[in-house]
């Protein structure tokens, strides 16, 4: 982009291209930060897309920096804004690392709240039922249902990713968590301490 044409861009890409170049807030952060090319013209068509309130698909290589590319637009446009990922690692990263570390250079005070499949939060009604009604074939499983059991009574969030160790192909997590077809949803008498009611009103 020329400078002619930065100055006419409209002030959301010009903050995101200023946020994102050699000179911006996040090379001060970071004495590692690099310039790239394809990341600025991916931001500026985010930020074009954000202010014309339109639709934009946009594929990218590896190194391009995607993740800034859009988060920086979103943080500065100052929307709510709901972002999806393809995997609960990335959904991690970015909730963990990337947020947190843009909205400090950027100055920017954002609530950010984080949302996983039904399928990653305990169930606390699934659970008391598997402990009384589950036959396990093996001991692992008992040895599973009792490290969930124990964790889930300091656990804040219910999010089973949390207790390291669990093996995500356990027998025992499909037991102790819910899907739309079986979730009592209010009629259920642990509704208000459900984890994935939580998530949500969050």
């Amino acid at each position: 982009m020329s400078k002619t044409d930065l100055v006419q861009a409209p002030a959301l890409v010009q903050a995101v291209l200023r946020a994102l170049s050699a000179e911006g807030p996040l090379a001060r952060e970071d004495d590692a930060y690099l310039e790239r090319g394809g990341q600025l013209a991916m931001a500026a068509a985010v930020a074009q897309a954000i202010e014309d309130r339109g639709t934009l698909v946009v594929e990218a290589g590896t190194g391009v920096g995607k993740t800034f590319a859009y988060l920086v637009p979103v943080l500065l446009a100052g929307r709510r804004t709901l972002v999806s990922t393809a995997t609960k690692n990335l959904q991690d990263q970015l909730f963990y690392r990337d947020l947190p570390r843009l909205t400090e250079a950027l100055g920017i005070p954002v609530t950010t709240a984080l949302l996983k499949g039904r399928a990653s939060y305990l169930c606390p009604y699934r659970m008391e039922r598997a402990r009384t009604e589950a036959t396990f074939a093996d001991r692992l499983a008992i040895r599973a249902l009792s490290r969930i059991e124990t964790w889930a009574q300091s656990t804040v969030s219910g999010d089973l990713s949390e207790l390291e160790g669990l093996d995500e192909r356990s027998e025992v997590i499909p037991l102790v968590t819910s899907t739309r077809e079986n979730c009592l949803g209010s009629e259920c008498p642990k509704f208000s301490v459900c984890p994935v009611m939580k998530a949500r009103r969050e």
